[in-house]
């Protein structure tokens, strides 16, 4: 059996150290998994080329032992390459703080442009997962919600949270671990 690779793809003004992404890293590592995350270009001023482009040079191929997990302006970026490079089927995709519509952020706007062929994405992996919280301030919830539905995922919405990030606190996902971790055991 190959050892599962997880890549992480970040969000709007993120890094591959911000949030949660050390500790989940760690966690998962630990767990004789490879975890790559991606620090993406620009992040502060995100330009959707530059993004897909550098995600076509960070990950020439995956296959049925690739998790994806994007956290916000991941979320999209991480559908448009998989919708995009059609590589074959993945082991899972996690998606945290998603969106694939129009936000109040007029800058990512150039992220949702290109149509989505949701049946190709769902037809990737029995295995997708959203997750958002209630008190989500930056993404409202209702985003995740209707991305998750467009994608016939499993739409898990906590009671607190936000946006996942380290300015709340949050350094650690415990929950997405564990989520992880069932499709690795």
């Amino acid at each position: 059996m190959n050892k599962t690779q997880i890549y992480l793809i970040h969000g709007y003004t993120a890094s591959k150290t911000s949030n949660w992404f050390p500790s989940f890293k760690k966690e998962l590592q630990s767990a004789n998994v490879e975890v790559t995350i991606l620090d993406m270009p620009n992040s502060k001023a995100p330009q959707f080329y530059e993004w897909a482009n550098y995600m076509e040079k960070s990950i020439p191929k995956y296959d049925e032992n690739t998790i994806f997990i994007g956290h916000s302006l991941g979320c999209v970026t991480l559908l448009n390459y998989l919708n995009t490079n059609r590589l074959g089927a993945v082991k899972g995709l996690f998606l945290v703080s998603g969106f694939v519509e129009e936000t109040p952020i007029p800058e990512l706007s150039q992220f949702v442009q290109p149509k989505l062929d949701y049946d190709y994405i769902n037809n990737l992996t029995q295995n997708r997962i959203a997750l958002s919280a209630i008190d989500d301030d930056i993404v409202p919830y209702d985003y995740s919600k209707r991305m998750a539905k467009k994608l016939k995922a499993t739409f898990i919405l906590l009671d607190e949270g936000k946006h996942f990030i380290d300015r709340d606190n949050f350094i650690e996902f415990p929950l997405l671990v564990t989520e992880v971790k069932k499709l690795i055991d």
